[in-house]
């Protein structure tokens, strides 16, 4: 299988195949999930993609502006949710590309993709425990593991059918690209690079509001007592509430349970309660209660000092807007998406418009 494509040509997988990870991010942060850091994993059929079209340096860009982007769209740059999703990403990008890369065509998308979402599933299980859930994690385990298979083969299964139908992703591999551009994205693209005027208002604003975050969100990582990281919690969700940020409070309360529940399931300290035999301790409640207005507040503070808009200098800020241009094209594309030629139209999509 030839993995090589010409000089000057990564950049137009780099933009594609990222867009193309948020775009999947988007659809997967509609669809509820019982914990901060489970997903399908929609994103990683583009990844796993890149292994194949990319050299590893280009490969880890686009790894690192899938991480960035998904923090900066989702709003989780400074949160818990980020951390996860650095380091199950890592994970998983690196059994891709070693398996891909040195096993080829004696591994499908299929083994590849279960191998990737155990790597990363374990990883976040790791952190997991020391972060949110301590020894009750041993409760959430099996099911997620055995989850991460199911759908890891099931995107593995999607990803094999797309590479075998696929134009785009053939021309690639072949060393020819279809078509360099999107129209309208160089257009997009100079307008979202544009740096604004040193010492405007407007940049200043944005300054002060992702500095301000920052601090926040540090406060409420770091605040030992409950009560005070209560009132910063509060504080993060109703400025971004106030700054027209959507917030989903069952969604958020439903979270915060769960974290507190499995917390409870490690008792240590004082006993308050016993419903049924089961001892509810003042320890074990006060350290979950911590860990769920960290998750929580973090990430109202994180959404909220990214709302107003940052902007990358250099080179991966112009793959940030190139990506976004092209982000923009596809989300216009959805009604293009033929359920019974679901490959074909994805495919036609990435090839670009005429």
């Amino acid at each position: 299988m030839t993995r090589a494509i010409p000089d000057g040509k990564n950049d137009y997988v780099i933009v594609r195949l990222s867009a193309l990870c948020f775009f999947l991010s988007t659809i997967e942060f509609m669809i509820p999930r019982p914990l901060p850091f489970l997903r399908i994993g929609l994103a990683n059929v583009p990844v796993m993609l890149a292994a194949d079209m990319l050299p590893f340096r280009p490969f880890a860009a686009l790894v690192a502006l899938k991480l960035l982007g998904q923090g900066l769209v989702g709003g989780t740059l400074f949160s818990y949710v980020f951390l996860f999703s650095l380091a199950g990403t890592a994970a998983s990008a690196a059994v891709t590309f070693a398996l891909r890369r040195g096993l080829g065509k004696r591994v499908s998308f299929l083994g590849t993709s279960v191998a990737a979402a155990f790597a990363s599933n374990a990883t976040q299980l790791a952190l997991a425990r020391a972060f949110v859930f301590g020894e009750g994690i041993a409760f959430v385990a099996p099911p997620f593991l055995a989850l991460g298979i199911v759908t890891g083969a099931a995107l593995g299964f999607a990803t094999n059918r797309f590479a075998a139908r696929s134009r785009w992703y053939a021309g690639i591999l072949s060393g020819t690209i279809p078509r360099l551009g999107a129209a309208g994205e160089s257009d997009l693209a100079e307008r979202m690079t544009r740096p604004s005027t040193p010492g405007s208002a407007a940049s200043f604003a944005r300054a002060t509001r992702f500095a301000c975050g920052l601090a926040l969100t540090a406060l409420i990582l770091f605040v030992p007592a409950v009560a005070v990281k209560a009132a910063l919690t509060l504080l993060a969700g109703t400025l971004l509430f106030a700054g027209g940020g959507r917030i989903r409070p069952l969604s958020a309360l439903s979270i915060s349970l769960g974290i507190v529940f499995f917390n409870l399931l490690s008792p240590f300290g004082r006993v308050i309660l016993e419903p049924f035999g089961f001892p509810i301790t003042a320890g074990a409640l006060e350290t979950g209660m911590k860990k769920a207005l960290a998750v929580e507040g973090m990430l109202f503070a994180s959404r909220w000092a990214l709302s107003s808009g940052v902007s990358l200098p250099g080179r991966a800020g112009a793959l940030m807007a190139r990506i976004t241009a092209f982000l923009s094209y596809l989300s216009g594309c959805r009604s293009k998406l033929d359920r019974k030629d679901l490959v074909g139209s994805v495919d036609a999509i990435m090839l670009g418009p005429e």
